[in-house]
């Protein structure tokens, strides 16, 4: 396998020819359509037999939806070291949502395909999107929290999870530490039964960068209370568009998302 960039004039064609690989394999790799164009400094993913370019040990995470194709999700499981199901929600009262759809098959697959199935616990409230308030409610009050450890000890257990990745956005300046000791107790708390807790983090500049996004989460903090931590760059430039080559095409939009790790 090898990166190729694209340079002015390149198309398809040209660089399957140049590198001896078929066209095909470039249009499969990185999930192009037709017409096939090509922008100037566009990575894509070429099928070599061999490479000058140095090779790296990676931590590939996906994350997905249960709605995902079977076929996608087998293709993509022999590439990935954890598959992170989204999403997992919780009540006021520390009570687990699962995702409407059954989400077994992805977890007996990524067992089957030697990768680890990740619960992913989201804030999300009623109407399906992030709520802060069910944040709050739940890292001020220490009676919700464990009883939200102990049903997502449960659930993880129940369903044949291998571990927790906590993905909470728009979280209030004022929750920044009840959120870090958050993450901290369910490392705390799973560690003992050999699961692990990663946290998603939206990508700051600067620790003293504004807005919703930001201010609620300290990289110092959270780096030390998770065992892993997986930055969203994504949200750096999160448009349809962007999202339309990402997530290999547009029916299957949301379906998988990576996270790497060298």
């Amino acid at each position: 396998m090898e990166i190729y960039v694209v340079k002015r004039g390149d198309t398809v064609d040209s660089i399957a020819a140049n590198y001896g690989v078929s066209a095909f394999s470039i249009i499969y790799n990185n999930q192009l359509f037709y017409p096939y164009a090509l922008a100037i400094g566009q990575a894509l993913l070429l099928s070599t037999a061999s490479s000058s370019v140095p090779v790296y040990s990676a931590y590939v995470n996906g994350y997905a939806y249960p709605f995902i194709e079977k076929d996608v999700l087998d293709e993509t499981l022999p590439y990935l070291t954890t598959l992170s199901v989204f999403s997992y929600g919780f009540t006021t009262e520390g009570n687990i949502v699962p995702p409407e759809l059954d989400d077994n098959f992805m977890i007996r697959s990524a067992w089957e395909t030697g990768v680890r199935p990740i619960l992913t616990l989201a804030p999300f409230g009623p109407d399906g999107k992030f709520n802060n308030y069910l944040i709050t409610t739940m890292v001020n009050n220490d009676a919700i929290k464990s009883n939200l450890l102990a049903n997502l000890l449960y659930t993880v257990q129940e369903k044949g999870f291998g571990g927790v990745d906590i993905d909470f956005e728009f979280i209030l300046p004022d929750d920044r530490i009840p959120f870090a000791e958050f993450v901290a107790d369910t490392r705390n708390y799973l560690a003992p039964y050999g699961y692990q807790v990663s946290v998603a983090l939206a990508p700051k500049t600067s620790d003293s960068q504004t807005g919703l996004l930001y201010e609620g989460k300290d990289y110092g903090l959270l780096g030390a209370a998770a065992d892993s931590v997986l930055l969203m760059t994504y949200e750096w430039g999160y448009t349809y568009a962007h999202l339309y080559h990402m997530y290999f095409n547009l029916h299957k939009l949301s379906t998988l998302t990576f996270s790497f790790s060298y």
